[in-house]
C-alpha cells in the first residue's frame, strides 16, 4: 500500500516523538510498504550540523522524508502547514494517510475523501485548536477504525469522554527495535567490581531524577549514570549535587543511547505521578520502557497501573514512584542477587520481542486497518 504519515515532529530533533515518528515510518515500510514521512521545515528548531537525517536516529532509508516549510506565523503557522500537507497528499493520492499531532491536515484529508487515520497520544480536554478539529473529525467519521492510542489507560479515556465504542479505537503500545550489539561507548573504562546503575531520557520534573539522586547518595558502592536531558536541566541538576558515583552524560544521538544502556547493570524508570509533576503518566507508553527491555538489564520501574501494559512483577522490580525506601530495597536486591538480575532481563526481553518491536506495532496496526476499512 502506498501510505502517507503526517506529523508536526521536528525532524531531525532530540524529542521522543520525533523517534516514534521515524521509527513508524520505517517499521510501515520495512513490511513492505511504500511510505512518505510528511514534516514540518523549520530549521531554526532543528538540532544543528546532522549530515544524514536517517543515520541520526539509527533507521534504514526506506522511506520518504518530505519537509513541508512551516511559516513562523502566529495564529497561521498551524493552518499553512496543513493545507500545505494536503495538497502534498493529493499529488501522491495514498491508500491510507496516518499520523499524529496535526488534527486540522487530517481534518482535511478525511474531507478530501483519504481513508485517514489518526493517532493519540495525549488525554482529551475538549479544548484548543487540536481539539476542536478532532471532535469534527470524529464526528465526520464513518469508519469502524476511528482511532489509534499508545495505552488501553488512553484508550478506556475515550471511550468514556468522547463517547466512541471500544472496538472503534485501537490500543497500540509504543515498542523499539532489538540490539545489534553488546559494544559500550567507545573510550568508556568501567570499573567491574561495581555495579552500574543507568537511566537513559529527559530530566525534566516528573522523571524522577531526584529520586536516582537521592539513592546515589544511598548506595555509594554503586556508580549511577544519567544519560540525557536538555542543557538547561542538566546544567540544573549539576548545580544541585556533587557525588563521585553519580556521572551526568548529557544527550546523546539516539543510535548511540544503547551502548550507554549496555554499560549498566541495572536500569531505572522513576516515573513520577500526576500529584508529583507527570502529568501523563496515567496514560504514557514510554519508549524507555521498551528500550530497557530490549537492552537485556534488570529493570526497577514505578508500579503505575499503565506501565503494566508492558511490564510486569516477572520482567522487573515495580515499586511506589516516590517511596525511596521501596527503590533503595529493589536496588539493593538486585545488586546482591545477579541471578535474579539475569533472569528479570530475560523475561523481559523475550516479552519485548514478541510484543513490542516497532515492526510488531506497525503490523498490528495495518491488520486493524484491513479489517475496519
Amino acid at each position: 500500500m502506498k501510505i502517507v504519515y503526517i506529523s508536526r515532529s521536528i525532524i531531525p530533533s532530540r524529542t521522543a516523538n520525533s523517534i516514534h515518528v521515524m521509527k513508524m515510518c520505517n517499521a510501515f515500510a520495512s513490511l513492505g510498504h511504500e511510505v512518505t514521512l510528511l514534516a514540518p521545515w523549520t530549521k531554526k528548531l532543528e538540532e544543528k550540523d546532522i549530515t544524514d537525517i536517517f543515520e541520526y536516529y539509527g533507521v534504514e532509508k526506506n522511506f520518504e522524508l518530505k519537509k513541508l516549510f512551516s511559516p513562523n506565523i502566529k495564529y497561521l503557522k498551524k493552518r499553512i502547514y496543513s493545507l500545505r500537507c494536503l495538497s502534498e497528499v493529493k499529488k501522491i493520492n495514498p491508500d491510507i494517510v496516518y499520523g499524529r499531532d496535526d488534527m486540522f491536515a487530517f481534518y482535511l484529508t478525511q474531507k478530501s475523501g483519504y481513508f485517514t487515520l489518526f493517532e493519540k497520544h495525549e488525554p482529551y480536554d475538549g479544548e484548543g485548536f487540536n481539539d476542536f478539529f478532532f471532535t469534527k473529525f470524529m464526528n465526520a467519521n464513518r469508519k469502524s477504525a476511528k482511532l489509534v492510542v499508545n495505552s488501553n489507560e488512553l484508550r478506556k479515556m475515550y471511550h468514556t469522554r468522547c463517547e466512541l465504542s471500544m472496538d472503534s479505537i485501537l490500543a497500540a503500545n509504543n515498542g523499539t527495535n532489538p540490539i545489534a550489539d553488546e559494544k559500550i561507548p567507545e573510550g568508556m573504562t568501567l570499573d567491574t567490581n561495581r555495579v552500574h546503575i543507568g537511566y537513559v531520557g529527559s530530566l525534566f520534573k516528573g522523571r524522577g531524577i531526584d529520586i536516582i539522586i537521592e539513592l546515589a547518595k544511598r548506595i555509594p558502592s554503586a556508580d549511577f549514570h544519567i544519560i540525557g536531558g536538555k542543557d538547561k536541566d542538566l546544567e540544573f541538576w549539576k548545580s544541585q549535587v556533587s557525588l563521585d558515583n553519580l556521572i551526568f552524560y548529557g544527550f546523546v544521538e539516539p543510535k548511540e543511547t544503547y551502548k550507554y544502556r549496555n554499560m549498566c547493570d541495572i536500569l531505572l524508570a522513576p516515573y513520577q505521578s500526576d500529584e508529583e509533576g507527570n502529568r501523563s503518566s496515567r496514560y504514557m507508553s514510554p519508549i524507555k520502557l521498551f528500550e530497557y527491555m530490549s537492552s537485556k538489564k534488570a529493570i526497577v520501574c514505578s508500579n503505575f497501573k499503565v506501565v503494566y501494559e508492558a511490564l510486569n512483577d516477572e520482567c522487573a522490580m515495580l515499586v511506589e514512584s516516590s517511596n525511596l525506601q521501596q527503590w533503595e530495597e529493589a536496588v539493593h536486591t538486585l545488586m546482591n542477587d545477579k541471578d535474579k538480575r539475569e533472569q528479570l532481563a530475560i523475561n523481559a526481553y523475550e516479552k519485548f520481542l514478541k510484543y513490542h518491536t516497532w515492526q510488531a506495532r506497525a503490523q498490528k496496526i495495518l491488520e486493524y486497518i484491513e479489517s475496519n476499512r
